[in-house]
């Protein structure tokens, strides 16, 4: 009992001792505790604390502060990757919205681009039009030819008719071509004003 006593006077001592040597130097005392629960006091008590938050003490046993520990590799790395994909996200977002601004000032508006569409596709389907007229009228030609006499001249128109006819397929299966090719890229400018159009201004 007699050495518990003195262990506790001891004890109170050395506290003492403690803030009177903190208060009279203006020191602030810290105080961790490690892993294995075990309390460590003094300006150095976060290098026995390893990573572990530090509480601020002052001289009167208040704590007036916390010193949270310093960021590890792997926090730091993450850190960084994070700050460079939200940087990566503001650059893509920026040229996204500046590509936007370029798509609506050249189209206008949705109204424009559905009328130069349909002008286009009215003017080869006027061209397919005129050309199947004419086969249609070479093959009448031929139809009449083949009814005549088979003289050379008779052949002859025979093979440039016939020479004509082939031309205006090829021509007519252009023109179906440049139709389906015109149709399809005015469904994607159409798409890519709509969704320009709704980044921009939500609508």
């Amino acid at each position: 009992m007699k050495k518990e006593y003195f262990g506790c006077i001891r004890m109170i001592l050395g506290a003492a001792l403690l803030l009177g040597v903190s208060a009279a130097y203006g020191q602030t005392i810290k105080k961790c505790q490690d892993a294995d629960g075990k309390w460590h006091y003094g300006n150095f008590a976060d290098e026995a604390c390893g990573n572990a938050t530090v509480d601020k003490i002052d001289a009167t046993g208040t704590k007036v502060g916390v010193e949270k520990p310093p960021p590890t590799a792997e926090e730091l790395a993450r850190k960084q990757e994070l700050a460079k994909a939200l940087q990566e996200q503001k650059e893509f977002s920026e040229k996204q919205r500046k590509a936007d601004l370029e798509t609506i000032r050249i189209y206008g508006s949705e109204e424009t681009i559905i009328s130069t569409r349909d002008r286009k596709l009215a003017s080869i389907d006027n061209n397919i039009d005129v050309t199947r007229q004419i086969k249609e009228g070479t093959l009448e030609d031929i139809e009449k030819l083949e009814k005549m006499k088979k003289t050379k001249k008779v052949e002859r128109q025979l093979g440039e008719r016939e020479n004509a006819v082939k031309s205006y397929n090829r021509v007519i299966r252009h023109n179906l071509t440049e139709r389906e090719k015109l149709s399809d890229k005015y469904i994607t400018i159409l798409t890519q004003f709509r969704e320009a159009h709704k980044r921009v201004y939500g609508n």
